[in-house]
C-alpha cells in the first residue's frame, strides 16, 4: 500500500487533490481546524502533505508543519513566492501554480497545464492526470520562479484592473479594449514581484504567458471577490519597499 498523503486544508482545491489522490490510490488523511496535526503526525508517515489553505491563512498553516513532515511539504497557493516558505527550513518543497478552479457545485474548469517543480511534484501531475487535469513538471527551481511570477501576473493585472472598469469584462475585453490599462496595470505588478523575489523579468514574455492563460478562458471575469483585498495587499507591499506603483495607487484612489 502507497504511503498516505495529509491535505490540509479541505477546501474546494483541496477537494479536487484529494480526489486525485484518492484516483492514484493514496490513502488521504484530511486535516480540518478539530484535527490535532501534532498527534497525526505521531501516528502516520506520510508521503507528502499538501497546505491548500487560501493565501491570507498560508503562514499560519506552515509554521503547524510537524519538524518531522519538513521534508514532504508541497503547497499550490496563489501569490506564491520563495520568500513565503524561505523561513520554515522546509526540504526541498514542492510547488505547484494552479490553472484550475473549482467552485462550488461546478466541476474543475482548466485554463492551461499547472506547472509543478519538487521532490514530490510527478505525484501531483500524476494524480491530477488520473482527473483529467494537465499537469507538468518544470526543469529546475529557476523555471518554477518564472511560473509562479506569471500565475501572480495573471491574478494581480486582472483582479486589479476588473476594479478600475465595468463589472462583468472578461479577459478577452480586457486585452481587446482595455490594453492600456492591462500594460500599465502589469509594468507595476511586475515591478513588485522583481522586487519580492530579487530577478528581472521579461515583460514581454510575461505578457505572452498571460495571454496564453487568457485564451484559456476568453469569458473568463477579470474581477474576483479577493480584488480588493489584493490590491491592498499589493500596495502594503509596495509601501514597505518604497516602490513606485502608480497606476495601482491610481486605482485604489479611484475606488
Amino acid at each position: 500500500m502507497k504511503k498516505p498523503i495529509v491535505v490540509l486544508g479541505i477546501g474546494e482545491l483541496g477537494s479536487v487533490f484529494a480526489r486525485s489522490f484518492l484516483k492514484n490510490n493514496y490513502p488521504v488523511y484530511p486535516i480540518t481546524r478539530e484535527t490535532d496535526i501534532d498527534e497525526l503526525a505521531n501516528t502516520i508517515d506520510p508521503e507528502l502533505i499538501l497546505v491548500c489553505t487560501g493565501e491570507a491563512d498560508l503562514q499560519t498553516a506552515l509554521q503547524t508543519i510537524p519538524t518531522q513532515w519538513k521534508d514532504r511539504v508541497a503547497m499550490m497557493q496563489n501569490e506564491l513566492l520563495p520568500r513565503d516558505w524561505a523561513a520554515h527550513d522546509f526540504t526541498n518543497p514542492t510547488v505547484i501554480s494552479v490553472w484550475f478552479e473549482k467552485k462550488k457545485g461546478m466541476d474543475s474548469k482548466v485554463l492551461i497545464s499547472s506547472p509543478a517543480y519538487g521532490e514530490k511534484a510527478q505525484i501531483l501531475v500524476d494524480s491530477l492526470a488520473l482527473i483529467d487535469i494537465p499537469a507538468h513538471v518544470v526543469a529546475d527551481d529557476n523555471a518554477l520562479l518564472f511560473e509562479l511570477v506569471l500565475k501572480n501576473l495573471y491574478i494581480l493585472t486582472t483582479n486589479i484592473s476588473g476594479l478600475a472598469i465595468e463589472p462583468g469584462t472578461s479577459v478577452d475585453d480586457l486585452r481587446n479594449q482595455h490594453l492600456t490599462l492591462m500594460r500599465d496595470v502589469s509594468k507595476d505588478v511586475i515591478t513588485l514581484q522583481s522586487q519580492l523575489t530579487g530577478k528581472y523579468f521579461s515583460e514581454s514574455q510575461l505578457e505572452q504567458g498571460m495571454i496564453k492563460a487568457f485564451e484559456g478562458d476568453l469569458s473568463h471575469g477579470c474581477m474576483g471577490r479577493s480584488a480588493p483585498a489584493r490590491l491592498n495587499r499589493a500596495l502594503t507591499l509596495a509601501n514597505e519597499f518604497n516602490l513606485q506603483v502608480p497606476t495601482l495607487e491610481k486605482i485604489k484612489a479611484s475606488i
